[in-house]
């Protein structure tokens, strides 16, 4: 009878001890950077191909070099709407001659009522894509996202 006393309260202890662990991992997930924005593109413009994009990214920075991008909106192509609902992880990291932050996109998750075609989408957030960003406070609450080849974002922190 201990003997069984004895090793439920291990396993109990041992249980307590792994969600503890686990989800402490998340508490400890801090956000460096958090802000969203309005993120609107038009694809082919003038063509039968033509896309068009409107959505709002909330961007996450996390201090472990992690982060997500969360698009949710709508997209249009070929008198068709569509629902754009997916997150996009990324790895980031901070170079130490110049400042700049180099972003690498590793995967995307769509939700179940996601119905934009990757195609129509476009590779700008596909794994592997990378970009080298500079951040700026320009004032409290408000950030400036800027890559070499694309437009520039305001993004609004919480």
């Amino acid at each position: 009878m201990k003997i069984k006393l004895i090793g439920g309260l291990s396993l109990f202890l041992l249980g307590g001890a792994m969600v503890f662990y686990y989800c402490s991992d998340g508490v400890g997930k801090r956000d460096v950077l958090a802000c969203s924005t309005i993120f609107n593109f038009i694809r082919n413009e003038g063509k039968a191909s033509e896309v068009r994009v409107n959505t709002v990214a909330q961007f996450y920075f996390h201090r472990d070099g992690t982060g997500l991008t969360a698009y949710k909106g709508a997209a249009w192509a070929n008198g068709q709407s569509m629902i754009v609902d997916r997150d996009v992880d990324f790895i980031w990291s901070r170079r130490d001659d110049d400042k700049v932050v180099v972003l690498s996109y590793t995967k995307t998750w769509r939700r179940h009522n996601d119905n934009t075609p990757d195609e129509q989408w476009g590779s700008f957030a596909n794994p592997t894509a990378r970009y080298y960003l500079t951040i700026s406070e320009v004032s409290p609450s408000v950030w400036l996202i800027q890559d070499r080849h694309y437009p520039t974002y305001i993004c609004r922190g919480d």
